[in-house]
């Protein structure tokens, strides 16, 4: 498989994380890569459908494309290019939203992931896939 854009790349990491999961494996890493599944995903939506019309926005995009926060993502596609995921799926990719730090690294943020943790963040990553295709099917189709 040839990994050529953003959302290969999430693919790739989502088949990784459920091959671990389907398995039971428990690990805080698997928290990190959840949110960095679903950071791949959005950001595939914007490397592919955004259209910067000056510098400044071009330096936004570029900016959003190096961003580990999931709520900034979910921002700036709401915001800069009137794409909304729904509540549900909203809701739980905030719930993990910080996981990239807070999953790798010891401190007063750092956190322990169990199975119910590792179970949201499947369900987060699951639910930004599927929404992400929509989305891309629906550009597309606006597209032709």
């Amino acid at each position: 498989m040839a990994l050529n854009n953003y959302f290969d790349f999430a693919d790739d990491d989502f088949r990784y994380f459920k091959h671990n999961y389907d398995d039971g494996f428990i690990a805080n890493s698997m928290g990190a890569l959840a949110q960095s599944v679903c950071e791949k995903y959005m950001k595939h939506i914007i490397s592919e459908y955004y259209n910067p019309d000056n510098p400044a926005d071009f330096n936004r995009m570029n900016s959003m494309l190096r961003t580990h926060s999931l709520t900034n993502l979910i921002n700036f596609l709401r915001n800069k290019m009137g794409i909304e995921f729904s509540d549900i799926c909203e809701s739980e990719m905030r719930m993990i939203d910080g996981f990239y730090f807070s999953t790798r690294y010891p401190g007063d943020d750092s956190i322990e992931l169990d199975k119910r943790g590792l179970e949201h963040c499947m369900r987060a990553i699951r639910s930004c896939r599927e929404e992400t295709i929509d989305i891309c099917t629906k550009q597309n189709k606006q597209n032709v």
